[in-house]
């Protein structure tokens, strides 16, 4: 089937008259060679079945319905322009592309959550407009062959988009925004625990998350609203940070927290660069600051019990390059340790005045810690009691 620059006013008439005919209510089945020229354009006002060739069409296909349309088939149709006017949202049970413009006019573009591969796709050099809470793509939308885009991906009655910034030419992406406790997401086989967190983290979302499957080193741009709930796990909008849930890992990290605008009701932040593939899930988290910084005395008693078996300072997650000197009363060193983690457990790693990993003997001791990384240097003493 081929439609012509000449005839395409004769299609949209047969199609109108189709949709007043209730007996004659039966999908568009391509099942050979299906092309638009330039110029032309088709309306679909019922659901259309691609199981032939549908990708070179030059002109517009519309898709009109005051109920709703499925575009399903054994292939995916390639259109240059497309618009969406169906009151009950269009569903996609197969991927669809577009090589120049989506024009989302009324309802949402569905796609099957648990099945990634089926996107609304921009091609090259494709874009969109008309994108609302009520007009956008409900699940996964793709690019191919882009560097930047911005992602008209939303959950329900929320537009929630995703902005990629590559490093390099994205042959394939997609994202998908959900509007879903990370913990118990509906269509992952895995559980993103937000307990489980770097520990430069204080907190990660438990009200949504993102999608994003791409394998360049790309930087994101993501927004929040009121229904983020910011205020309930972050204290000041400085230390909010994009965080990823590391797959192979199985622990939430920071992606970094840039350009930060806005206050606890909306606004936009950018991440640090990143590979998507490296993450399962991204979403809003709290971070420790300069603020957070709280350095005074400790009390060591490493006997296993899990409470204060180690010298732990939350400031070192700020600052890996750090280094932490340990003295006794007499002013000997009995520890040492370049980019310290949290490890000291009452044992001395220096032979002056007891003999290297043995324990030391109870009493008050004092430290110095200098975080390199943010330029504080800070003494203070700890109690140890083995």
């Amino acid at each position: 089937m081929s439609y012509s620059n000449t005839s395409w006013f004769m299609v949209i008439i047969v199609c109108l008259a189709l949709s007043t005919n209730a007996l004659a209510q039966e999908p568009v089945h391509n099942y050979g060679n299906l092309k638009i020229h330039d110029n032309g354009a088709v309306g679909f006002h019922y659901d259309f079945i691609n199981d032939g060739v549908s990708d070179d069409n030059k002109g517009l296909a519309g898709f009109y319905n005051s109920n709703s349309i499925l575009i399903s088939g054994a292939f995916r149709p390639i259109f240059q322009d497309m618009e969406i006017v169906v009151n009950n949202n269009l569903f996609l049970d197969v991927g669809v592309g577009i090589t120049n413009n989506s024009n989302f006019v009324v309802g949402n573009v569905f796609t099957p959550r648990n099945l990634l591969d089926i996107t609304l796709d921009y091609i090259d050099d494709a874009f969109y407009t008309g994108e609302t809470d009520t007009t956008k793509v409900d699940g996964y939308s793709g690019i191919t062959n882009k560097a930047n885009f911005v992602f008209p991906i939303g959950d329900a009655g929320k537009l929630r988009p995703l902005e990629i910034f590559s490093t390099a030419t994205d042959t394939e992406a997609k994202s998908a925004y959900f509007f879903e406790d990370p913990n118990n997401p509906s269509t992952f086989s895995l559980q993103f625990n937000t307990n489980e967190r770097t520990d430069i983290l204080t907190a990660v979302s438990t009200y949504e998350f993102w999608d994003l499957d791409a394998d360049i080193s790309s930087r994101i741009k993501l927004s929040w609203d009121a229904d983020s709930n910011l205020n309930t796990f972050v204290d000041a909008i400085e230390n909010l940070r994009i965080v990823g849930w590391n797959t192979q890992d199985g622990i939430w990290e920071n992606l970094g927290g840039n350009s930060i605008t806005g206050d606890f009701n909306s606004g936009e932040l950018t991440s640090d660069l990143f590979i998507p593939d490296d993450y399962s899930a991204i979403t809003f988290g709290g971070s420790l600051s300069t603020d957070n910084i709280d350095l005074g005395n400790y009390l060591v008693t490493p006997n296993d019990d899990g409470i204060n078996d180690v010298l732990y300072f939350d400031a070192v997650a700020l600052s890996p390059n750090n280094e932490l000197k340990i003295f006794n009363r007499w002013g000997r060193q009995v520890y040492y340790a370049e980019n310290y983690e949290n490890t000291f457990n009452g044992k001395a790693n220096q032979n002056f005045v007891v003999v290297s990993n043995k324990n030391l003997p109870d009493g008050i001791y004092f430290y110095i810690l200098t975080l390199k990384d943010i330029g504080i240097k800070h003494q203070g003493f700890l109690s140890l009691n083995q």
